[in-house]
């Protein structure tokens, strides 16, 4: 059984950790490191003020924390490259401050010890590899890109595959991130520094490079965007298409459940009940089509709207990561 470390509890950290234990895997969690006080960490573990709070029990212990009586050591190292892993028999890191996303700052996981390392976010320098999409084969390092992309390229896949794409827009409708400021400040990105609780906030996020990697042919062809929303969680892609071939949205919305029910199972779903963002709360998937939102104009123009809880979702890819690694 393969041996599992975090390196970073902010918001992915914390919500791994809980969808391992729903998963029934965090026994395979041996250690964290975060630089919080113990105790913090265990509040925030418990206490979710989007996923609510976590029934079991979990306590501080000598080492560390336990939760339903399994141990986990808890490390408090700053400096990435005074790590050490291999005491510990840890097989994958999951880096996720953030932080350390060039493949030099990954192999300091296996110099202290770790066999493999899982990305929480893009690599500066190694390519995504998207789940249900691009995600064999895989080699020791992994960098699965982050929820908007989990989103977007299954989607892109099957509209592709189905008889092309002249081009596509996408607008990420998201709640505030950390990135963005709770009161008017400076920041680099003007928009950004912005009150995030109040107001719509519309911002360049450029997840185009990655999408010409793995869809060659649009390449030229892709514009992205983000709007950030008064809202702590919940999202919807506004992906507006231009097919090479004519459809109609019936079709479109067969396509998605055929992919939904075999090829891209447990990633892709479809739903024709009218949802709002938080209804999405805690969906495991990396994408939900909203149906009753599908529209074909003039059989080449198409309209696909689907949300993603971009914390749960995504922390459910990285699950299984995890389980394809540990092979």
């Amino acid at each position: 059984m393969s041996r599992y470390a975090i390196n970073g509890m902010g918001r992915i950290g914390r919500t791994l950790f809980r969808v391992l234990h729903e998963r029934g895997q965090v026994k395979r969690l041996i250690a964290v490191n975060d630089l919080m006080p113990k105790e913090n960490l265990i509040y925030l573990l418990k206490y979710d003020s989007i996923h609510g709070t976590l029934a079991n029990t979990i306590q501080p212990t000598a080492n560390g924390f336990s939760i339903d009586g399994h141990d986990i050591i808890y490390i408090q190292q700053p400096e990435i490259n005074k790590l050490n892993w291999q005491p510990l028999q840890i097989d994958i890191v999951i880096e996720a401050t953030g932080l350390f996303t060039h493949s030099t700052e990954m192999q300091q996981h296996v110099a202290a010890g770790a066999q493999k390392v899982l990305l929480t976010t893009y690599s500066k320098d190694l390519p995504s590899t998207i789940w249900g999409v691009n995600h064999q084969p895989i080699s020791s390092f992994v960098s699965p890109g982050d929820c908007t992309i989990n989103c977007v390229a299954p989607l892109l896949q099957i509209m592709e595959k189905a008889g092309g794409i002249e081009s596509v827009h996408v607008n990420v409708i998201q709640g505030y991130t950390t990135r963005q400021q709770l009161i008017d400040a400076p920041y680099k990105g003007l928009r950004r520094g912005r009150a995030a609780a109040h107001s719509i906030i519309p911002f360049e996020v450029n997840i185009r490079p990655v999408l010409e990697t793995i869809f060659p042919a649009l390449s030229g062809k892709i514009e992205t965007m983000s709007t950030r929303v008064p809202i702590p969680c919940g999202a919807l892609a506004d992906i507006s298409l231009i097919l090479k071939t004519k459809t109609n949205a019936d079709s479109v919305n067969e396509l998605i459940q055929q992919n939904a029910e075999f090829e891209m199972k447990n990633t892709v779903a479809i739903t024709f009940d009218p949802i709002v963002s938080s209804d999405v709360l805690s969906n495991p998937h990396s994408a939900l089509v909203d149906g009753a939102l599908t529209k074909v104009t003039n059989g080449t123009h198409a309209k696909l709207m689907a949300w993603f809880d971009n914390e749960w979702g995504y922390s459910n890819r990285l699950a299984d990561w995890l389980t394809k690694m540990s092979r």
